[in-house]
């Protein structure tokens, strides 16, 4: 007979220490993905690493693939932060974009297997990991937003499919990362000129 397993709390009902110690093991988390592919870590490593029981750890998170989603989610915030405070190269919307976009693109090249982890759950079946994991879609978005004022929303929708294409082929070893550069500064030119 399966037992359903009831759902985590969500992290805003917990009790400051609680919130503290699901903080620890989703930096823990991140701190193993930064050096390690997502299906070479095992959840029990992260939680001796964040020094917490196994048991304690599924408290806070149903799965791997929900642990993973906090840490990606974690992963983007600080992403987003960064690509905020980037000065923006050039002075038309073009080049505003293509520096945005080349800076997003260097961000996974950097650490592919965020890129990977975020097909994985793209693709997850976990509802939790799902409801936790924020569509790197809406991060794309906002920092293009910011970097041109008023940018048409199909600009947008444009440059992150070119964009999203060329990391899966190149994340698959199908393209060269020159050539998702290359990619976005050829549909740049398109829509601009």
């Amino acid at each position: 007979m399966v037992t359903d397993v009831p759902d985590p709390a969500a992290p805003e009902s917990l009790r400051k220490d609680q919130r503290e110690r699901r903080a620890r093991i989703v930096r823990t988390g991140l701190r193993a993905l930064a050096g390690s592919d997502y299906d070479r870590i095992k959840v029990s490593d992260v939680a001796r690493d964040a020094e917490v029981a196994l048991g304690t750890l599924y408290r806070y998170f149903s799965s791997k693939e929900h642990l993973f989603a906090a840490v990606f989610d974690e992963w983007q915030d600080g992403l987003r932060r960064r690509l905020g405070r980037l000065p923006l190269e050039g002075d038309t919307p073009e080049d505003r974009l293509r520096s945005v976009v080349h800076a997003t693109i260097r961000a996974f090249q950097t650490q592919p297997q965020f890129y990977r982890l975020m097909i994985v759950l793209q693709t997850t079946d976990d509802r939790r990991a799902a409801e936790v994991y924020t569509p790197l879609d809406a991060l794309f978005a906002d920092v293009v937003r910011a970097a041109v004022d008023g940018v048409d929303e199909t600009v947008v929708s444009t440059l992150r499919a070119v964009a999203d294409q060329g990391l899966r082929a190149w994340i698959r070893g199908r393209l060269p990362i020159e050539a998702v550069y290359q990619g976005v500064d050829d549909t740049l030119r398109l829509i601009y000129r």
